[in-house]
């Protein structure tokens, strides 16, 4: 005789007690989800609020050396100004003045020596360019400080002293005796002299080169 099993609990009850069962299981795993979550976010906040607290230490410690950077920017900038500012004064100023370039000429001359004229004539000295025709290309014009003396001397050996003292002079150059004749003054025979040169304004003299010639002047004495 085989045996078989009797239930009888009723089919409805079955389905309530299977449906029970599968709620507390969702519910059970919706509580797992929900505390994972809890420590989720709480991990998160704690890493934003540690990771907040090292900025800000970060931020304070390096205050000095970014307050340092933004001055040395600013130094930096402020040079830039400065340099642009020198070399528009190279590019348009004149490097020697005209006065101590007279008087270094007049410290060369040769004792007895008559200046009757001194011109001097800075030319090219806003840097002005011309046009170069067989290759349409600028070519810029070198400024350059043109002079010129005239006067009396007493005889050819003197007038020769006077351009190669001329030629001594560091700034200058290119000295020409353009013209040497003969001529009474004040009932005796002298020579009148017209003599050219120039200097060039593109290098930096220096002013003490000039008082080379005044100490030169004075060891002769």
């Amino acid at each position: 005789m085989s045996m078989h099993d009797v239930n009888l609990v009723p089919k409805s009850i079955e389905d309530r007690i299977a449906r029970g069962r599968a709620s507390r299981r969702v519910m059970a795993a919706a509580g797992c989800m929900g505390m994972m979550a809890i420590a989720l976010s709480s991990s998160a906040r704690w890493i934003d609020a540690r990771s907040s607290a090292q900025i800000a230490a970060a931020r304070q410690s390096s205050a000095p050396v970014i307050a340092l950077e933004e001055e040395l920017a600013s130094l930096r900038a402020a040079r830039g100004v400065i340099d642009e500012s020198i070399e528009i004064q190279r590019a348009v100023g004149v490097s020697i003045p005209a006065s101590a370039l007279v008087r270094a000429v007049a410290l060369s001359l040769p004792a007895g020596v008559l200046l009757e004229k001194i011109d001097l004539d800075y030319a090219n000295v806003q840097g002005t360019n011309k046009k170069i025709r067989r290759t349409n290309r600028d070519a810029p014009v070198l400024r350059e400080l043109r002079g010129e003396i005239a006067g009396i001397a007493a005889n050819e050996s003197d007038v020769g002293r006077i351009v190669d003292g001329l030629s001594a002079l560091a700034p200058i150059s290119q000295v020409s005796l353009e013209s040497s004749r003969s001529r009474e003054f004040r009932g005796q025979g002298t020579r009148e002299f017209r003599i050219n040169f120039k200097v060039d304004l593109e290098r930096r003299w220096k002013l003490p080169e000039f008082a080379s010639v005044d100490s030169s002047k004075e060891a002769t004495k």
